[in-house]
């Protein structure tokens, strides 16, 4: 608990001074977490199809899901006011990048971004 302060604490420091500069953060899975300017992403070695059952049912629980296309690994959904754009695009046979994006009246929402991926990624 109090690594993942830390690290939240210093993206945060980190996006303020810096803008929309990536920034890698977070540990245990391939790269970590990237955050750019609207959109949190992750690399993790695991199935596609697991991958899209862990983001799927992730942002089920969170919010109201509106359209999802498992073929092109595609869900869009509103949760907390917000919409959100999730993506699951495989890189290999066992390795998937997870994309989230999070804009409430157009402007990026990097909070719920990111609590969105720290939820997907601590199921695997």
């Amino acid at each position: 608990m109090r690594k993942m302060l830390l690290v939240c604490f210093v993206a945060v420091s980190l996006l303020s001074v810096y803008g929309c500069a990536a920034v890698l953060i977070g540990a245990g899975v391939a790269g970590g977490v990237a955050i750019s300017e609207d959109t949190a992403k992750f690399e993790v070695d695991t199935s596609y199809n697991h991958a899209w059952s862990v983001t799927y049912d992730t942002i089920k629980k969170m919010g109201a899901i509106n359209t999802q296309d498992k073929d092109s690994g595609k869900i869009e959904a509103n949760i907390q006011n917000t919409r959100v754009d999730a993506k699951v695009i495989p890189l290999t046979p066992q390795t998937v990048r997870i994309e989230i994006k999070a804009r409430k009246n157009l402007l990026p929402n990097m909070d719920l971004a990111m609590t969105i991926i720290n939820k997907i990624n601590s199921k695997f």
